[in-house]
């Protein structure tokens, strides 16, 4: 029988995507075309606003859940 399974915090999948930006950076550093300044700070925004929607949709949806 499976058990539940509380959902991870979104702050915890953030965190978890900033990392795999990292990875995407450090492993593009060693090949032909590695990213700019700018490239790496446009994918760490887009993580940010990505969670920041969905933090936002989560409150507006809010009282639907709890009835």
């Amino acid at each position: 029988m499976a058990t539940a399974i509380a959902p991870r915090p979104l702050a915890d999948l953030e965190m978890d995507s900033l990392v795999a930006v990292e990875a995407v950076r450090e492993s593009r550093a060693r090949g032909v075309r590695p990213w700019t300044n700018q490239e790496y700070l446009d994918a760490i925004d887009a993580v940010h606003a990505r969670y920041n929607l969905r933090r936002t949709w989560l409150r507006m949806h809010e009282q639907e859940t709890t009835s």
